[in-house]
Order: structure tokens, then sequence, then C-alpha cells
């Protein structure tokens, strides 16, 4: 398939630049999976496309990555709204946990795919349980995802880990590469020791990332100090970890060498500010590791402490709260806010070529209606990016060159039925939990 989408405001996305680049009457053409051409239309080559699509008025731009979310936890949507998250995990979300089936996880995740690809997410980063399902669901709606069996292990059995070993060698690379998989121990204060070296080892044999919760509380960060005598970022340089890639959530509670480590270690830090107000778990200092040179990629959490999986809400965020916490309005640029959420979200994923819209990337692409009574007139597309487009703005959202959403229209996926079978699910969940009450 051949695509060609002209008349179109064009970002091609940040690497180092200090500003977002704009290129106005732009054209884009698409070859398969690849972008073959992006830039301006009156120096485009000759391309005969099976498809035109019209972009007058709308802002092409690479597609969004969440990178870290527990996608199947729309079925608690709103769950324990107003609850520290200690109590939020062991009186909301643990006992309704234990009542999830494959099916259940199955139409939760297809409903959150909707949901992301309705807000222009085209990628994204999962720990959960019953991953085969989750991976199907992905393989079936042509999203791309890297997706982890979440681990947790207090007795050193390492059971937990072996449906993640399982998982990893059936899926990576699947769904036409679309499939990226790594091992997910959930935490430093829900794993032992012995775990955590297992999921080094065999992270190393299956050449997979890690993705785990780092510090997201201060009682993690104090459990840690009084179980390991140091900080959970320090326990996985202790660990040998941080020589893999680590994708590392939330990173809240952080002192400045846990961040320098991170720095040094080209960990991934991944800022999800909604989830960490919400729960009131605080606000990572993203500035500061911003400037200490880390990797900073966004995510929204799962929506039972968000409450939705729309990434824009986070990239409004992520500058704002650090303006406001270091009272400097100059700290945290939309260049490198849009940076976060495209480019170095697509690298933690495990690409070099996603991320960006230039000739032989992966095209992974939304359109964003920049004419709108919230950005009109539009002085400064740079600030309306950040600060005023709002996800239901996206009106186009490729996969992989595949067209998965359009105008209200999805492609892969049956919206109405993905609700129905969620909100089923749900119900009997809910049932189970109290009748076990």
């Amino acid at each position: 398939m051949r695509t060609k989408i002209n008349h179109v405001l064009l970002t091609p996305g940040v690497d180092q630049e200090k500003r977002i680049p704009f290129i106005p009457d732009a054209e884009i053409h698409i070859d398969g999976n690849r972008i073959v051409y992006a830039g301006k239309s009156g120096e485009a080559p000759s391309f005969e496309a099976d498809k035109t699509i019209d972009g007058r008025g709308r802002l092409a731009m690479p597609g969004l990555c969440n990178l870290h979310t527990h996608t199947p936890m729309t079925l608690f949507r709103s769950v324990g709204s107003d609850l520290p998250l200690d109590r939020w995990l062991s009186e909301a979300i643990w006992p309704l946990e234990k009542f999830l089936t494959y099916d259940a996880v199955s139409a939760a995740t297809e409903l959150g795919i909707l949901e992301m690809l309705r807000f222009g997410t085209t990628s994204f980063n999962d720990m959960y349980f019953h991953m085969d399902a989750m991976g199907e669901a992905v393989e079936k709606s042509g999203m791309r995802a890297m997706l982890g069996h979440g681990v947790v292990d207090f007795d050193e059995s390492c059971s937990d880990l072996l449906p993640g070993i399982a998982f990893c060698e059936k899926w990576n690379g699947a769904a036409n590469n679309r499939i990226h998989v790594n091992l997910a121990p959930h935490s430093e204060g829900a794993t032992t020791r012995k775990v955590m070296e297992r999921t080094l080892e065999e992270a190393k044999r299956l050449n997979v990332a890690i993705h785990v919760h780092v510090s997201e509380t201060s009682k993690d960060r104090e459990g840690s100090l009084a179980r390991r005598g140091m900080s959970p970022a320090k326990y996985l340089e202790d660990l040998g970890m941080l020589e893999k890639p680590v994708i590392a959530a939330h990173c809240v509670w952080m002192d400045d060498e846990d961040i320098q480590l991170f720095a040094k270690r080209g960990t991934f830090i991944v800022h999800n500010p909604v989830s960490n107000l919400k729960l009131a778990s605080g606000v990572a200092p993203i500035a500061k590791m911003l400037a200490a040179g880390c990797k900073v990629a966004l995510g929204t959490d799962g929506v039972a402490s968000n409450n939705n999986l729309n990434l824009w809400e986070e990239i409004k965020l992520m500058p704002m709260l650090q303006k406001g916490t270091t009272l400097d309005p100059t700290v945290v640029s939309p260049a490198q806010v849009l940076r976060a959420a495209t480019l170095t979200g697509a690298e933690a994923l495990g690409y070099s070529d996603l991320g960006l819209l230039k000739p032989g990337w992966l095209a992974d692409i939304i359109l964003v209606d920049m004419y709108s009574l919230h950005t009109c007139p539009c002085n400064d597309p740079e600030s309306d990016l950040i600060y005023a487009v709002q996800g239901s703005d996206v009106s186009l959202t490729m996969v992989d060159g595949k067209v998965l959403y359009e105008d209200g229209v999805y492609t892969t996926l049956d919206a109405s039925l993905a609700m129905s079978r969620t909100k089923k699910e749900a119900e009997r969940i809910f049932e189970q939990a109290n009748a076990k009450a």
C-alpha cells in the first residue's frame, strides 16, 4: 500500500533541536510501513499513491508512545479513588485482580487500545497478567507494544518469573516486529533479590529490556533504605541490572545521586504525572533529570489511577509541574516534552527507526486538527501543541503504515463490542469479589 498525505503542516519530531520544527504545506509519502519522503510539497519527488489523505488544517507528527501503563485495568477505571497507593493496592485493586481471566484481559486490552488510538498513541509499554491475551489483542489491533508479565515474588520461589520467560520466548518480534517484550519485576519492594538476579540472567539470555517500578512513593524509598541499605535506584545498580536497558516507571523520590546514576547508565525514566498526583505520590524532579542528561519518557499508568489513557494530559502537565515547583518558567521546553512523548519512548521500546517522520523510518503517524476553538488563531504552533491541543483533536492514527483510526472510525477493532465485553467482565469480577468478601 502506497499512501500520500498532502497539504499538511508537518513536524518531523524532535531529536536534538531546541525548538519544535514546523514545515507548512508539506507532504508525506509512505510505501508499505516506511516513510519515503516527508518535507515541503514543492520539493517532493513524483509518487504514485494508492490512497491520498488530505491534511488541510491538520498537523502531521510522530505517534505518541505511552511508556508505562497497565492497559487491562480499564476493567477497574476509577476504582479506589482518593486512597494512597498502599491502601489503593491492598484494599481496592488486589482483591479484584484475583478474579482476572484470559477473557477479561482480552476485552479490557482491546478497550484500552481503542482509547489510546483515539488519542493518538501508536505504541505502549505494559506490565500485567494473562499476557497471551494482551499479545493477541495487540496483534489483532495493528497497534505497536512492548509487553511483559508482571513478576511478584515474596518467597524466593521465582515461580512468577516463569510465565514471563515463556511469554518473551513466544512473542518477541511478533506481528511484523510490532510486538517487543521485556521482563517486568514489579518493584524492589514486591520482589526478592533472588528473583531480581534471575531476572537479570534471563534478560541477558533473551536479550530483552527490564521494566520496573522505581521509587514511586516515599515509602518505596524508605522501605528500600531499611531493607537494602540503599535506594531503589542504587539497588538496581548493585544488582548489575542497569547494565541492561531498563525502563524505570515513576522515579518520583530520587535524590541527586540517583539521578546522576540513571543519567550515566542511560536508564529510561517514565514520568506519570497524573497518576502520581492522583495517588498523592509526589512530583518527580523532571527538570533536574533533564538537566542531568537523563532519558525521560511519558506514561499514563493504568486508568484506575489516572483515569484515562489520554497522553496529552501528561504532555501538558510535564512542563507545567516543573515550572510550578521550581518557580522557573523557563524549565522544560516544548521540544523536550515532544521528544519525551515520541522519540525517547520509541528508543525505550527498542526501535532505532521510530519516533521521527523521516525517510526510512516506520510510519507511525498521527494527524491533529490545529484549527479549533481552543487553538485559534494559532499564534504559536509550538506552544499550542503542548499546552492547547486536546486528545480529541486527533483525527487520524496510523501504525506501521496502516490507518487504524480516522474521524471516529476504527478499522481493526469493534469499539461497541469491546465496551460491552469489558463491562460484562467487570461486572463479573465485582460480583465474585463481593461474594468473596
